[in-house]
């Protein structure tokens, strides 16, 4: 049992239960293009009904989940809200003039830590 990115267009029918060891499904939305996508687990899957429910690898699924899902906005907005809990806008534009890398490594890492769990998101 693992858990992977699926992707399917249409309506999908979730089981009415499953094993309570298997970790949540992760719903993210659909696109503009009608694809909806969800990080499954593959038991999970298994008992699922879409016409086309697949696993997919394609960048461009993982970017939109990453860039448009409500957790990975989330994400973005916690990594923000961190960010000015040490550091205001006035010194973080400060650093990029100055090149302070004390400051743009700190940022850095706040920033890593975040983009570290939107990954996650898609399995990566």
């Amino acid at each position: 049992m693992a858990q992977k990115l699926y992707k399917w267009t249409g309506d999908i029918t979730d089981p009415e239960s499953w094993d309570s060891a298997l970790p949540p499904p992760e719903w993210y939305g659909t696109d503009d293009n009608g694809v909806s996508y969800a990080l499954l687990d593959t038991a999970f899957a298994a008992d699922c009904t879409a016409t086309d429910l697949a696993v997919t690898t394609a960048t461009t699924a993982k970017d939109w989940v990453k860039q448009n899902s409500r957790q990975a906005k989330q994400i973005n907005k916690e990594c923000q809200e961190e960010i000015r809990l040490a550091y205001s806008l006035t010194d973080e534009l400060k650093a990029h003039r100055t090149n302070d890398t004390d400051v743009l490594n700190a940022i850095g890492t706040i920033v890593a830590t975040h983009q570290a769990r939107k990954n996650a998101l898609v399995g990566d």
